[in-house]
């Protein structure tokens, strides 16, 4: 499927009105947005604005930041070779970085699935208490999981069918990623008054440069939370899903547009409105530690004073669902692209869908009533492969066999340098503490 769109209009234009014209083809970059708005990051959020309020909400503006550092240089490779980025690692690499790399992001898709699946039941076990409805128990969540299952299957076929199907699902995706904003902005914005003070403090980093690291409580949060920003099978995905706009050279610029409008600003806004939701209705008072949240739907007593509790329960539960629904498409999507990949399959027909269908063991999420500390731990164990396979992408853009007149020079080298190597540095880090404070467990695995 080849629909490029046609941006030869806008090439000659000031750049004001470029990006205007761009804002109207955007739609990779909102399916980035709609796998990493997960269960990782809504888990990490919760967390880290129950225990520490508004302290670390610089983490996944961070975190954001070297994902689109990351998906940016991908984008740069991709739209400049035309090519699949699995062969181009089996070619210019070798072949052991590429089957490291579409293993482990198959791993990853499959671990993450099912705290993606606990997450949209207890999203719609939530809205369906708010119509007074009980969905929680045994029968229900069994069937929530069919429901979803086939729902998640009619979205990936409706990608696969078509230039029309691609962008009917588009707009969807767009529509559900806004709405996940919308209901944790209203759940923000309502109740409680905010306190701005500490909330400006914690975006700036202040409140941690003052008080320090609570390595103990917030590693694995601020770890789990690197690791869903930008997670392995998101980069996997990333450069198909342009081969499969069609976009090209000439798309270079479009895609940084679109990485910007419909990933990095929809992710830190909503992520962003979720610590600030939880931070001021069931976070501690500044200076101390509150008690690990459990789940995200703690926060809905308290929004009922200002709301009522069915209203609550309704913006809560679609905020949840919709995250929950959206990762799920997207996971089984990366999963289909990964499985044709290593067995040197065409993307389409049958072979895809079955591939797809890989991650649906995740569906035994629905029985289970905590998700968090199952998403955080997915996310923290998936980390350690992402410097390798970034390093792999940076060496590939500095490579003038590869990139030819496009591989960045000069100043421009220097800066695409400084910034992967910063986002290898700091996700070396987060692979380390990962792997320390996941040990126990690891070891318990192997034997």
């Amino acid at each position: 499927m080849n629909q490029g769109d046609d941006i030869g209009h806008l090439l000659g234009k000031p750049l004001p009105s470029r990006i205007a014209g761009y804002l109207k083809l955007t739609g990779p970059g909102y399916m980035q947005s709609a796998m990493t708005l997960g269960g990782g990051s809504v888990a990490s959020c919760a967390v880290l604005g129950s225990l520490f309020g508004y302290k670390y909400l610089w983490v996944q503006i961070v975190a954001m930041i070297l994902g689109f550092v990351v998906l940016a240089s991908i984008a740069k490779q991709t739209t400049h070779s035309g090519e699949r980025a699995y062969g181009v690692f089996w070619r210019e690499l070798h072949p052991l970085f590429a089957i490291l790399w579409a293993v482990s992001a198959m791993v990853a898709t499959i671990l993450w699935h099912i705290p993606q699946y606990s997450l949209t039941a207890n999203g719609l076990i939530t809205l369906a208490e708010g119509m007074s409805m009980d969905w929680d128990h045994s029968g229900g969540r069994i069937g929530m999981g069919a429901v979803v299952l086939g729902c998640a299957v009619f979205m990936v076929h409706l990608y696969h069918s078509g230039i029309n199907g691609l962008k009917i699902y588009e707009r969807i995706i767009k529509a559900l990623i806004w709405l996940i904003v919308a209901a944790f902005g209203i759940a923000t914005f309502t109740g409680d008054p905010i306190a701005w003070g500490e909330l400006f403090k914690g975006l700036l980093g202040i409140t941690f440069l003052q008080e320090g690291f609570e390595q103990g409580l917030a590693l694995k949060p601020v770890v789990a939370a690197l690791a869903a920003a930008v997670g392995i099978n998101m980069i996997f995905l990333y450069p198909y899903s342009l081969l499969e706009r069609g976009w090209k050279k000439e798309h270079k610029e479009l895609a940084y547009v679109d990485l910007l409008s419909g990933m990095a600003f929809p992710f830190i806004i909503a992520t962003s409105l979720m610590i600030i939701a939880v931070a001021k209705t069931i976070g501690p008072d500044p200076g101390l530690i509150g008690e690990a949240i459990r789940d995200v739907r703690q926060i809905i007593p308290v929004l009922s004073a200002s709301l009522g509790d069915s209203t609550a329960r309704l913006i809560v539960g679609f905020g949840v669902t919709a995250i929950g629904f959206s990762t799920i498409i997207m996971h089984m999507l990366a999963a289909g692209f990964i499985g044709c990949e290593m067995f040197g399959l065409k993307h389409e027909g049958r072979n895809k869908i079955l591939f797809s269908l890989l991650p649906a063991v995740g569906v035994i999420g629905v029985i289970m009533r905590f998700p968090i500390p199952l998403a955080i731990t997915a996310s923290t164990l998936a980390m350690p492969l992402m410097p390798v396979t970034v390093l792999c992408f940076m060496v590939l853009l500095n490579r003038p066999s590869f990139m030819g007149d496009a591989m960045p020079r000069g100043a421009r080298r220097v800066v695409w340098n400084v910034a992967m190597s910063a986002a290898i540095i700091i996700m070396t880090g987060a692979a380390y503490f990962s792997i320390l404070n996941n040990w126990t467990a690891l070891q318990g695995l192997l034997s």
